[in-house]
């Protein structure tokens, strides 16, 4: 299959305040970035000039006190601090608040003694890399994971193939309603590799759910009942996969091995589905023998492309770069950071 053409355009902004740590996101036309340090969101087109400010935290006394990602709706906004949901309409009127919870299915002491990947109470959110969407029959979907001290990916055979990976939320009052998923086959290859247990997905328009694991070079796509539907995918090029295994806890507290395994080795990331032109999109961390890397995103990144479930092309993208959807022709990309410079912004890309 011929190979699409590829180009990547930068588009810089300049909000109001930046402390540098923050991320863009889309509605629509709109372009966002919020800065998680001063804690606001301001609106920006898709040329790079302003729109305003459209929401500060501690705007009022049951409002928002701090960031962590902005979801879009199909009524509005959200935006989710730590374990809280603070709802807002398309205006950022303030529409009420709901906290992440989950229902008691078994006794404590059950769960303390007896872990299972079933038991929803076990589960809170992913916070390394967050994901929070709204699918089409308006509940939230959540990326999930579980620290446990006879359940988690340090000592636990089964964490590989129990623990659940998505929780499905009731936006109303922020209560799992339930857990889905479990990781691939391919994690029966190792013994246990802690720092490269997580994953990416997309759920689409029409319900189908794309999964990409961070040891596993196939994309998996599943219906809401997590039925394999389908299964796709290519390896990365020239990736440094000798993954470092383990089986002690103590491996938690290993700071310069969680460094060195998200800096220095390789991993799937990213996925993205454009279901009206076919296309799906996935990242991949090649792996690097430099030992003085600043951190993760500058560990090589490339972009893949697979049209039909084959691919079409295999590109080198800037170490934070991550598609957030789509305006007009053009994907729109987050990741635009020169702290050196002090300039920020976006990226559009074009494949044709």
């Amino acid at each position: 299959m011929e190979e699409q053409s590829f180009q990547l355009d930068t588009v810089f902004i300049n909000p109001t305040q930046s402390s540098q740590i923050g991320f863009i996101q889309i509605s629509k036309d709109k372009i966002f970035y919020v800065d998680q340090a001063y804690g606001f969101v301001e609106e920006f087109t898709l040329e790079g000039e302003s729109a305003g400010v459209k929401k500060r935290e501690l705007d009022g006394p049951d409002e928002l006190q701090g960031i962590s990602e902005l979801v879009v709706k199909k009524d509005g906004y959200m935006i989710r601090h730590d374990w809280m949901f603070y709802h807002y309409d398309f205006d950022w009127k303030f529409l009420g608040k709901s906290n992440f919870q989950s229902p008691a299915t078994v006794s404590f002491q059950e769960l303390q003694e007896n872990p299972k990947g079933e038991y929803i109470e076990m589960y809170e959110l992913e916070h390394y890399s967050s994901k929070t969407v709204q699918i089409p029959d308006g509940f939230l979907v959540t990326k999930i994971d579980v620290e446990h001290p006879l359940f988690n990916a340090f000592t636990t055979r089964e964490y590989y193939r129990e623990a659940r990976v998505l929780g499905k939320i009731n936006p109303f009052d922020g209560e799992v309603v339930e857990i889905l998923g479990a990781r691939s086959k391919t994690y029966e290859e190792y013994a246990f590799v802690p720092f490269h247990s997580k994953f990416d997905f997309h759920w689409t328009g029409t319900d189908r759910i794309y999964m990409t694991y961070e040891v596993d070079s196939m994309i998996y796509v599943y219906d809401p009942s997590w039925n394999l539907i389908e299964r796709f995918g290519a390896a990365g090029k020239n990736m440094k996969t000798d993954y470092e295994e383990s089986q002690i806890l103590e491996v938690a507290f290993d700071t310069d091995l969680y460094r060195y395994s998200r800096k220095n080795m390789g991993y799937y990331k990213d996925v993205y589905v454009d279901e009206q032109n076919g296309l799906v999109f996935r990242t991949y961390r090649q792996g690097s023998d430099q030992q003085d890397l600043w951190d993760e995103s500058y560990n090589p990144l490339r972009l893949q492309v697979f049209k039909d479930g084959q691919i079409v092309g295999d590109y080198p993208v800037p170490g934070r770069f991550r598609i957030l959807g789509k305006i007009g022709e053009r994907y729109v990309a987050d990741g635009l950071f020169d702290e050196r410079n002090e300039q920020q912004g976006f990226y559009l890309m074009s494949i044709n």
